[in-house]
Parts: structure tokens; C-alpha cells; sequence
């Protein structure tokens, strides 16, 4: 942690990291994290093997950025879909187990892409930079 205060939940154990803090979750253990600080939280992650992550993480904040997710961060759920689908070896969700999961997707993924969502997200701001670059 380099500044702010996160709320860990790693399986059931709740922690919150401040500076200087580190926090090791093994690969394949649910968690999930959040500010609970009344300023921005600053943190290096580093995950191992990335994969595709990091394009999931920027794909996730740029939704937000652009107020195309709910209070939770979460965009809807045929967007939803089509990412969680892209990235199903990556990041599961800890419940329902992932039979059911890919059951969920192998529907809602589909019609996500038929109504035009992608497994990434550029935001406005880039996609109008890149068509002035053209």
C-alpha cells in the first residue's frame, strides 16, 4: 500500500492494509478488496501469471470512469457477461460454483456481443483521440 486504506476479504478473514503494508493472496483463493479510507487508496498489484488481466482491470476502471457501471463498479449484467466470459480463466467469481458460471455465460455472452458489447472497453476519451490520429 502507498497511501489510503483498503479492506481486504480474503475467503472469510476481513483486514484493512494502510502504507506500507503488503498483502499476499495465493492464486486460486476468492478475495475481493475496497477503499474504506476517506481518500483515494494508492496500491502496486502485481499478479502473477498476468494473463490478461491487467486489460480486465483496465476494461473495469474505464467503465466506471466513464459511469457505465452501478455504485458497486459493476456493469450490467450482458456486458458483464461478455467480459467475465473473455476472462473466465483469469478471474472467477467465488459463488456459484464454475459449472454454473460457464452455464450463465455460454447464454449471456452471446447476446452481450449481439447488442454490441466487447470483452474490452475503450473509453470516449480514447476512442475520439484515436480517430483525430487517423
Amino acid at each position: 500500500m502507498l497511501s489510503g486504506e483498503l479492506e481486504f476479504r480474503i475467503r472469510k478473514q476481513t483486514l484493512v492494509a494502510t502504507a506500507g503494508d503488503r498483502v499476499l493472496v495465493p492464486a486460486g483463493i476468492p478475495h475481493r478488496f475496497r477503499n474504506v479510507g476517506t481518500e483515494t487508496a494508492h496500491f502496486v498489484c502485481s499478479v502473477t501469471p498476468a494473463r490478461g488481466f491487467e486489460q480486465l482491470i483496465e476494461t473495469m476502471f474505464s467503465l466506471a470512469a466513464d459511469g457505465k457501471t452501478n455504485r458497486k463498479g459493476m456493469p450490467n449484467l450482458l456486458r458483464l457477461a461478455v467480459i467475465a466470459n473473455e476472462h473466465f480463466d483469469t478471474v472467477r467469481l467465488p459463488f456459484p460454483p464454475a459449472f454454473l458460471q460457464r452455464i450463465g455465460l455460454a447464454l449471456g455472452a452471446p447476446v452481450g456481443r449481439l447488442v454490441g458489447y466487447g470483452a474490452t472497453y475503450v473509453p470516449a476519451t480514447e476512442s475520439s483521440l484515436a480517430t483525430d490520429a487517423a
